[in-house]
């Protein structure tokens, strides 16, 4: 069996980042962390290197293609998944060019979520 993911979770509500914490916790994975916005998601990132990044889409000052677009450029190995409610077809179209490896729809459900992180098909070896 592969170990737990380690997940950090980018979004500026802060109940959207206890939700997402809550579910994924449930699920069986590790939130390494959280962030408000973009810019201290990419330093977040840096410092915890997480197996996968949550990335909400719609945030004040450092959006979420923001983001995205720095985050692939410094790691284009990194597995981002974008969370919205608000985005658009052409901005969901515009993450998965960028490198985002999958669109997860707001309000997050576990079983979606569940689903998304299984087509990532990451397989972390147990630590130890």
């Amino acid at each position: 069996m592969s170990a737990p993911l380690r997940i950090l979770v980018v979004d500026d509500s802060r109940s959207m980042r206890m939700i997402a914490t809550r579910l994924l916790t449930q699920l069986g994975h590790d939130v390494v962390g959280d962030a408000e916005d973009g810019k201290v998601g990419l330093k977040k990132y840096f410092e915890l290197k997480p197996d996968v990044v949550f990335l909400d889409l719609v945030m004040p000052r450092y959006d979420g293609k923001q983001t995205l677009k720095k985050l692939i450029e410094l790691d284009p190995e990194a597995n981002v998944v974008i969370c919205s409610s608000l985005g658009s077809q052409g901005d969901v179209e515009f993450c998965l060019r960028e490198g985002a490896k999958s669109y997860l729809q707001k309000p997050m459900d576990s079983d979606a979520m569940a689903l998304v992180i299984k087509n990532l098909n990451l397989l972390v070896e147990p630590q130890g």
